[in-house]
């Protein structure tokens, strides 16, 4: 394969996040939480996400999550673990938060 900046062969979080962090204020800047919505935010956060990703040419693979939920006050605690090329591989996160929900929009890069 042949891939644009061959030689970047290592996970830009950064650039990674400012993708989702766009991705996910385009759909949820100004909405107010409605739970027949949600599935809808998140298909078009994921599939907008991994839109740009792949514009991007790079050679990796990657995951995209999104979990919304109403903002009640309470907690979200998430995990993850990988096993991966630590030199390659790698993720972000973004956090979106208004008075009515909470996003957690995560992605994973692995290089190929």
């Amino acid at each position: 394969m042949d891939f644009e900046g061959e030689g970047d062969r290592t996970f830009n979080q950064e650039e990674v996040r400012q993708i989702v962090e766009e991705s996910v204020n385009s759909s949820l800047a100004n909405a107010i939480y409605t739970h027949s919505k949600v599935t809808t935010w998140q298909a078009t956060i994921v599939e907008n996400t991994l839109k740009r990703l792949a514009a991007l040419n790079k050679p990796f693979k990657y995951v995209v999550t999104c979990m919304i939920s109403q903002n009640t006050g309470g907690a979200t605690h998430t995990a993850h673990t990988c096993f991966w090329d630590a030199e390659t591989d790698g993720f972000t996160k973004f956090r979106f938060e208004n008075q009515t929900m909470v996003c957690l929009t995560t992605v994973y890069g692995m290089g190929i």
